[in-house]
Formats: structure tokens, C-alpha cells, sequence
């Protein structure tokens, strides 16, 4: 069988949106390569389904993402109307919950200027300032966002495909990746099931809790390890969604794992859901249990590199968090006792049922550090993104625009020949890239 120009493993947004991207601006045999029947069914749905504003992200050292998340917003705000899907501004308040975080807050609020944010956009809320607008909420401090937005990002993610297979992008889905072997002239990619392989002269590795073992197949990423941990959520109940009309995050305690730390959700359908907490795991899709058997658990903990895992254990912040937060993944009034530090009148009664669960794959380093940004790997005929995390959704139609762009000027996609047109969508993909390459 011919072989195909390009082929993108994983059906996530950010693989969706990469091969929107690669069809809008060229011509050839491009394909999608996913694990489930459809795309979105994993991280791009089981996320907290928000559009970040770029407040929280440092202008200088996240540069690229604080950029992508600023450019994005609107472009996901016109697709929303133009493809008339679910857009609930229902902003977002980040509190301090220590005296010491109103310094934090008081950042936040020069980074998201610095950022492109509007004045009108952000504001610097007092104790008094909070109770105004959240009256049960508390706090020494916040900084509200005034645009975050409420989204579902499964909706968006098919609908992006509906535009990719306009474009003349393949969607092979049910094709879960087994092994990949790289030949003088293409990249063969073996499925698990022991069907046909899929040949193809360039690879773009999307595969979210999957990507950094689909590197380590092509030799590439191997200084790095990841780890599984399971975010879960309690839903509040419909008498109780009073509390708080806003999201509610709160000022990280410990920056370097900011994903342990207690939010208030509000969902584009109107749910409210506190969470999350962080229960390691041993796959990427262990949405419930700690394990989908024995021999799953034991293959990570062995899985190469181990001395990464073997550095974590020196990592303070996380040991005395992991106790804490194992407690919170067993104890549903655990989890509503760290909730009650920015609304003090939640009660443990009001948290009805588990809310939507999602597996974060971390990236470990050497030193056993958890690390922050997207990494990016070259290999054999293709090219790796793993760690793709916060604000990964928020950010992923601008910051592919810029991935394909660089790819592009790379010479990775010289076997294709560049489309006339601007295609179908409603994005200008040199305007868009500009952005990010400008920032």
C-alpha cells in the first residue's frame, strides 16, 4: 500500500488540531491514527473544560504557551459561534488562602498584562472585593479573570475533525500503536491488534499519556520518565450551586506541582464539581482503582529510566504531599476539608456523586524533577510532543499553527506541495503563527 505523506498518532485536540493544521496548508496522503473509536475520548474530554486567560503563566520563562493561550482565546471564541457550540464566560477567581499569596495574586496581575491581556480583563480583589462578588467564597486575596470561559472541549475536538476531514485528513481510528520500526524510506507503525501496518514517510506523535512511550520506540526522549496520576472529582449538588457562580482556583502552595492544589469547576452545562486530587496510577487510562492489574503496576515502576523515579524520592514537596493527597483520593470529607479553606460553608453531604476523572501524564527528569513545559523530540523521520499539559487544551489551535509552521521551515514536510488557498476554516494560519513566533 502507498505509504502516507504524514501521519499523526493520536486523535486528542492537540492531534486533531495538528492535522487540521498540516491539511489546511498542504496537499497529500495525511492521516490521524487513534486508539478509540472516535477522538476526545481521553484527556480532551476529561479535562476541566476551561479557556484559560494567560495570568498564571510567567511571560518570560512560558513564554511560547502564555502567548499560545492569549492568541487562542479568540480563535476558540469565533469557533464557537460559528459552529455553535457551548461558550459559557463564567470567569474565573484565583484565591490566596495565606497572607503571603497576595504578593502572588498582585504577579499574576502584571504577567497577564504583560501577556496582551486587557485592563478591563483583570482586576485585584481585596477580602471585601471577594465577598462582593462571591459572597461565600473567602480568601486574603484574588485576581479575576473576567473571560475565562466554560467550554466543552470533546465538541470542540469533533468538530475540528469534521473540519480536518474537510481539509482531506484520514481519521484511522481503533489502530492502538504496538510497536513502530523505521526503515531507510518510511515509518512503519505496527498496531496491537496485529493488523496491517501503517507506512508513512513522516510521524507526528500526539499521543498524550501515550506520546513519551511511542518516543522511547523511535530512541528518542529516553533521559525522561513519566508518571500517571489520577485527577478526581466530586460533584456539588444542584441545591448548592449558590456557592460559587465562578471557577475557584486557588494560589498554588507548592508551584512546583500545581495540579495538586483544590478548585471550584463550574461546567459549560452549569455542574459545579470541587477537585482535584492526585492519586498515582499505572496507566495513563486508569480512570478508576490504582491499577488495571498487577503486572501493569509493576511494568511502570520498572520502566526505564528507573533512576528518575529513584530521584523522586528525594523530591520533599512531593513526599509530603503524596500522604495528603492519598488520603483526599480515599475520603471524600477529606477532599471537602481542603475545599473549605476558600468556601468555608461546603459541606461534605453536599458533594453527591464522583464527578468526570482524568489522568495527567507527568514528565520526570533526571533529577526527579516534575517538568512544567510541552517537550519536543526530533527523531527518525519524526517529531515528538509529550507533556503536553495546563493549559494544553486552551492553547492547542495556536500553538499547533506554530508547530506546523516551524515543521514546515524545518523541512519536514518538503515531500508535500503548499495549498493556494486558506482552505475551510476560519483561522488565517500565518496570522496565527506570527503571533507565536513574534511573542
Amino acid at each position: 500500500m502507498e505509504p502516507w505523506d504524514v501521519a499523526i498518532v493520536g486523535g486528542g485536540i492537540l492531534g486533531t488540531s495538528v492535522s487540521y493544521w498540516v491539511g489546511n496548508q498542504y496537499k497529500g496522503r495525511i492521516a490521524v491514527i487513534e486508539k478509540e473509536p472516535d477522538v476526545a475520548i481521553h484527556t480532551s474530554r476529561r479535562n476541566t473544560g476551561v479557556v484559560h486567560r494567560p495570568f498564571y503563566l510567567d511571560p518570560v520563562k512560558r513564554r511560547v504557551f502564555a502567548r499560545s493561550s492569549q492568541t487562542a482565546y479568540g480563535m476558540w471564541k469565533s469557533y464557537a459561534s460559528a459552529r455553535r457550540l457551548p461558550w459559557a464566560p463564567v470567569t474565573t477567581l484565583e484565591v490566596g488562602t495565606r497572607p503571603e499569596d497576595v504578593k502572588r495574586v498582585e504577579k499574576y496581575y502584571h504577567w497577564g498584562l504583560e501577556n496582551g491581556m486587557g485592563e478591563d480583563e483583570l482586576e485585584v480583589l481585596d477580602p471585601d472585593g471577594i465577598r462582593k462578588i462571591e459572597p461565600h467564597v473567602r480568601g486574603y486575596g484574588a485576581i479575576w479573570s473576567k473571560t475565562d470561559t466554560a467550554v466543552d472541549y470533546r465538541a470542540f475536538t469533533k468538530s475540528l475533525r469534521t473540519d480536518a476531514e474537510a481539509e482531506g485528513v484520514k481519521f484511522l481510528t481503533g489502530f492502538e500503536v504496538e510497536s513502530i520500526k523505521t526503515t531507510g524510506q518510511s515509518v512503519e507503525i505496527f498496531p496491537k491488534n496485529g493488523g496491517e501496518a501503517v507506512r508513512t514517510r513522516f510521524m507526528i506523535n500526539c499521543a498524550g499519556g501515550s506520546s513519551l512511550r511511542i518516543a522511547h520506540m523511535q530512541g528518542v526522549g529516553t533521559e525522561y520518565c513519566d508518571l500517571n496520576f489520577r485527577g478526581e472529582y466530586w460533584e456539588v449538588g444542584k441545591e448548592w450551586t449558590y456557592l460559587a457562580s465562578r471557577n475557584i482556583y486557588t494560589v498554588a502552595q507548592h508551584p512546583e506541582l500545581p495540579f495538586l492544589d483544590p478548585h471550584w469547576i463550574v461546567r459549560a452545562d452549569g455542574r459545579r464539581e470541587i477537585g482535584p486530587n492526585a492519586v498515582p496510577v499505572a496507566g495513563p487510562y486508569t480512570y478508576s482503582g490504582f491499577f488495571t492489574n498487577p503486572g501493569q503496576a509493576l511494568r511502570k515502576v520498572l520502566e526505564q529510566p528507573v533512576a528518575n523515579k529513584l530521584a523522586l524520592l528525594y523530591n520533599r514537596d512531593f513526599l509530603e504531599l503524596a500522604g495528603e493527597e492519598w488520603l483526599s483520593s480515599i475520603s471524600k470529607g477529606e477532599m471537602a476539608k481542603r475545599a473549605q479553606e476558600f468556601i468555608p460553608e461546603l459541606k461534605v453531604e453536599y458533594l453527591v456523586k464522583p464527578g468526570i476523572a482524568g489522568v495527567r501524564a507527568q514528565v520526570i527528569d533526571r533529577q526527579g524533577n516534575f517538568l512544567k513545559e510541552a517537550i519536543e523530540f526530533e527523531g527518525p523521520m519524526s517529531y515528538h510532543i509529550t507533556n503536553y499539559n495546563s493549559p494544553g487544551a486552551t492553547g492547542s489551535p495556536a500553538f499547533t499553527a506554530y508547530l506546523v509552521k516551524r515543521l514546515g521551515e524545518g523541512g519536514h514536510f518538503d515531500h508535500l506541495s503548499r495549498t493556494s488557498a486558506k482552505g475551510n476554516g476560519l483561522w488565517d494560519f500565518e496570522t496565527v503563527s506570527q503571533k507565536i513566533s513574534n511573542a
